[in-house]
């Protein structure tokens, strides 16, 4: 399931704006889809994640990662709750800036109802035996891989990949919408 969601995040292709903790306070930064800061840094260097929103472009959320920043640097001395000032900043900004932002659990329930979507579809088809062309390609790796001498996936887990596959290229299509 876990891949899924990747998938479909990826797919998205979303830019992030994170609250991050670390061991010299709370900072507000973009980050990629696989959770590394845009700048670079890692959060294994002592740092968390506290919260995290998408939005569909990368410059979105330079622009609103800025904005809260420079309101958070103001308003955090009188702030007991730097976090949450942190998040509330974000939320400002993004809402002063007319920039849609969705948080990791909205894009999970989106990514989840197309999982949902996905395997009721392809249990249909399995049903109707309309999975003829999935069936080929799964022949035609066997026989691929076999030729070059490596290991052959079993049917389920070939189908998983293939699932993944597929969420991508359905996120991938909404992302045009």
């Amino acid at each position: 399931m876990n891949a899924l969601i990747a998938a479909y995040r990826e797919g998205l292709a979303l830019a992030g704006v994170a609250v991050i903790k670390g061991p010299d306070g709370v900072h507000i930064k973009t980050v990629a889809q696989d959770g590394v800061l845009a700048s670079g840094e890692s959060l294994a260097s002592g740092g968390s994640l506290a919260a995290r929103w998408w939005c569909r472009r990368a410059a979105q959320a330079e622009y609103i990662a800025d904005s809260a920043m420079r309101r958070f640097r103001r308003a955090r001395k009188n702030s007991p709750d730097e976090c949450s000032l942190a998040c509330e900043s974000i939320t400002r900004a993004a809402e002063r800036l007319a920039v849609e932002i969705r948080s990791d659990a909205d894009v999970d329930a989106e990514a989840m109802r197309a999982i949902a979507r996905l395997d009721a579809e392809i249990a249909t088809q399995m049903r109707t035996g309309a999975l003829k062309s999935v069936n080929q390609s799964y022949r035609q790796y066997r026989l691929d891989a076999s030729s070059r001498g490596e290991r052959v996936k079993p049917y389920a887990k070939w189908l998983d990949g293939y699932k993944v596959k597929l969420m991508r290229e359905i996120a991938a299509n909404l992302r045009h919408l």
